[in-house]
């Protein structure tokens, strides 16, 4: 709420990142605390957590927040920006270029689905269905939202919206529908300079309204027979989970007791939340399992390595495997259909214990500081700003553990460059903090800071 405060009143510049990320991990913690079960699914059955843990759990979590904070902040003090700039200029016939490649895009994403060229080239696909139209999408959106916009623009904004939101739902992935609604957001607070809360307090019943339906969803289209799954339009499996969800909670509402109501909006909760993975590793870490001593950061290492170069190379998701099969939440035979992680700062505590948010939390922030400052700082421009904006979303699954949260990052930057590059205009600028040092404090004005 300090950093919501400090945007707010320090000229609106940019987008608040930490404010953001912190946000989720206060969704996180701060209210499974008061009304979250203090319990935890395993293998062996049902795990009452100690109140301890539980306490830990939140201490790990302030500590791995403030140690964010620290590192950000610190990449402040560097003031770096590029020296080459390079933008979308105002020529018609690269707008045209723009416009096709979010139309392409859009297309491969309704015909293509994400395994349709391998699990070896799924990052591929998802580059070309998801960041390369969001980062269009982006462009366009600022320009309708400047005023700039023409007729065909409003058409393609709206397309490409409703594309988003029901090839995601009907996909069973609330996820990109979330995707789709923090970018149009955040593409908002950047160039209006204020939080649409409006928007935000319509999405988020319509979240909770569909978080019931989504295992009944998945047991039928993702476990089910892929034939008849396939079969079904996409206005027939999202009217499945509607239904579904509508069934639950009629259920729920109609229960004299109040007893459905409290377990469903339990159960929408426990899905958010971090606090009772986090108390079962803080419980299990170094009693039964032992430090990993940075192991879990291996993949860090060969990320940069195509995969084409190197076809058994080490999967991205190893470490989650690792975390779900160790601290028991899946079964060995169940690995490859389930998926779960416990997020960057519970995964520092497993590697090096209470050091880990102190030496791991704050060289992400620095990270992430960077990035701000690259990609969504008020001078960022049109494209790097579009980029910074479409991996938003990903930056804000703090679930996610470390190989996950940054690996893909830098592919999908240069992705991104690489295909709007002929649509680009670059040019040399001077630093603006060196350009202000050189002068004396009577000439600014002011502090240069």
């Amino acid at each position: 709420w300090a950093s919501y405060q400090h945007w707010r009143h320090q000229g609106r510049t940019g987008v608040p990142l930490f404010a953001l990320i912190a946000s989720v991990y206060w969704l996180a913690y701060a209210l499974p605390l008061f009304w979250g079960n203090h319990a935890i699914s395993l293998v062996m059955g049902y795990h009452p957590l100690s109140e301890a843990a539980i306490t830990s759990s939140i201490y790990l979590a302030l500590a791995g927040v403030v140690s964010l904070w620290v590192g950000m902040r610190l990449a402040r003090e560097f003031h770096w920006t590029a020296r080459i700039r390079m933008d979308v200029p105002q020529n018609p016939w690269r707008w045209h270029y723009l416009r096709i490649v979010l139309v392409i895009s859009a297309l491969m994403k309704v015909l293509l689905p994400i395994d349709a060229l391998g699990p070896a080239n799924r990052q591929l696909l998802f580059n070309i269905d998801f960041i390369l139209p969001s980062v269009a999408f982006v462009i366009l959106f600022r320009s309708y939202l400047r005023g700039q916009a023409i007729r065909i623009d409003r058409f393609l904004l709206l397309g490409y919206f409703v594309i988003a939101l029901v090839t995601g739902l009907s996909s069973g992935w609330l996820g990109d529908f979330l995707g789709v609604v923090i970018i149009c957001n955040a593409t908002y607070i950047l160039e209006k300079r204020r939080f649409p809360v409006v928007a935000m307090l319509i999405v988020l019943p319509v979240i909770l309204f569909l978080q019931p339906g989504k295992a009944k969803f998945r047991e039928r289209y993702w476990h089910g027979n892929p034939a008849e799954s396939y079969a079904e339009s996409y206005g027939e499996r999202i009217g499945f989970w509607i239904d579904a969800s509508s069934q639950a909670w009629g259920r729920a509402l109609t229960d004299p007791t109040g007893e459905g109501v409290r377990a469903l909006s339990g159960s929408t909760l426990s899905r958010l939340s971090l606090l009772q993975p986090t108390a079962n590793v803080i419980e299990t870490t170094p009693a039964r399992v032992p430090y990993q001593h940075g192991r879990l950061y291996s993949y860090l290492v060969v990320t940069f390595i195509p995969r084409f170069l190197w076809p058994d190379k080490p999967s991205v998701n190893n470490a989650s495997k690792w975390y779900q099969i160790a601290y028991h939440l899946t079964r060995p035979a169940n690995i490859q259909s389930t998926g779960m992680a416990v997020g960057t700062v519970t995964e520092s505590y497993i590697s090096f214990g209470w050091l880990g948010p102190f030496m791991i939390m704050p060289c992400l922030g620095l990270f992430l500081g960077l990035f701000q400052e690259v990609f969504l700082g008020a001078r960022s421009g049109l494209l790097l700003s579009g980029i910074g904006i479409a991996l938003l979303s990903g930056l804000l699954l703090v679930e996610s553990q470390m190989a996950v949260y940054i690996a893909g990052i830098v592919q999908q930057v240069l992705f991104a460059i690489i295909v709007l590059a002929p649509i680009l205009e670059f040019h040399r600028e001077a630093n603006p903090y060196r350009e202000t040092s050189l002068l004396s404090y009577a000439e600014v004005g002011e502090h240069p800071a």
